[in-house]
């Protein structure tokens, strides 16, 4: 009974370390829009999350983020090329197949936002095809490669389909939809 009534550690993104993120990666040099450079970076972006699988992260992630590069997301935040890659093969251990489609990229100074939908079939949800849309800020360097990646998606779309965590959160989004109806 006390692991339920207990304050338990925060396990959310410490997002004063994107805020910094972002400060620093502001005086880094990119390349011009409508180069090369760019149109390479993109495609690199698009394909390297066409199949997000232990093999193609071992083959292209080293070409896609710089070694200095940030990444996060709603589950963590990692720092340099190293951890980049380990975080991405942790997450794709469960993973039988998944998917990004990059919707659109719209770019703003040198920022890029890239909206995308990502379809997953996991073994922990076996059977079952998850389906989310989300948001990648990112910022380049001027050789093309990520610096910055901030990425933004409904959590929730996976966990809903986990096994006893699946029942809390559609347990909490219905309390917040009853709620809504009064």
């Amino acid at each position: 009974m006390t692991g339920c009534t207990s304050k338990s550690k925060d396990r959310s993104p410490d997002w004063a370390l994107n805020t910094a993120a972002v400060e620093r990666m502001q005086t880094r040099p990119t390349f011009a829009a409508g180069s090369e450079t760019e149109a390479d970076a993109l495609q690199r972006f698009n394909a390297f999350y066409e199949e997000y699988t232990y093999d193609a992260i071992k083959a292209g992630v080293r070409g896609l983020y710089a070694e200095d590069a940030w990444f996060g997301d709603p589950f963590h935040i990692v720092e340099g090329i190293d951890e980049i890659e380990h975080y991405f093969l942790v997450m794709a251990e469960p993973v039988e197949r998944c998917t990004f489609t990059v919707d659109s990229v719209q770019r703003s100074g040198d920022e890029y936002f890239a909206r995308w939908t990502m379809e997953l079939e996991s073994k922990a949800a076996k059977g079952e095809l998850i389906k989310t849309i989300g948001i990648s800020h990112v910022k380049f360097n001027q050789d093309g490669k990520i610096i910055f990646q901030q990425d933004y998606w409904d959590s929730s779309a996976m966990l809903d389909r986990l096994p006893i965590v699946g029942y809390w959160t559609r347990l909490v989004k219905d309390r917040i939809e009853k709620g809504l109806k009064k």
